[in-house]
């Protein structure tokens, strides 16, 4: 248990230092050059770790059905969500804080997860929905706070 809650733990940080360096080369690149770097990169990671895990470990691969029914192609959107999501995020890092951009993602995170727990598994968790509520809330708190840290250091200034 405690080797996952590190391992979740340092995937959050590489997620924040990623994103980070993802947007510093949208800004001397451009967002589409960054985000198909990200990709291809991530790509040869990926193929390392395959075969790594492939010499050491054997692992086991879910065996996809074919053909495919139009109510399964859901199951390859994976990518193109990955690219929304990287673009996205490539775009409004150097406009809003690490801190904020976190728990902006974060917050859609839960509320999404809610939503599909609802869609798929017909199940609704009312802790999960009142954690994401307190999130927001502190999230709202903590804007509102530092807009008026800000105001309030541009009049002593003048």
């Amino acid at each position: 248990m405690l080797i996952a809650i590190i391992v979740s733990f340092l995937a959050g940080v590489t997620v924040v230092v990623s994103r980070t360096t993802n947007a510093r080369l949208a800004a001397e690149t451009s967002l589409f050059k960054s985000t198909f770097y990200n990709y291809i990169f991530g790509l040869m990671g990926s193929v390392l770790v395959l075969l790594v895990m492939h010499f050491f470990v054997a692992p086991q691969f879910p065996k996809v059905p074919l053909p495919l029914h139009i109510n399964q192609l859901w199951i390859y959107l994976g990518g193109a969500m990955g690219v929304c999501t990287v673009s996205i995020s490539n775009a409004v890092v150097t406009r809003i804080s690490s801190f904020c951009i976190t728990l902006l993602m974060f917050v859609g995170q839960v509320f999404t997860g809610i939503v599909l727990d609802i869609i798929i598994s017909h199940s609704f968790s009312l802790g999960n929905l009142l954690g994401g509520i307190c999130v927001t809330i502190g999230l709202i708190l903590n804007l509102w706070f530092d807009k008026k840290s800000d105001s309030e250091s541009q009049i002593s200034a003048s």
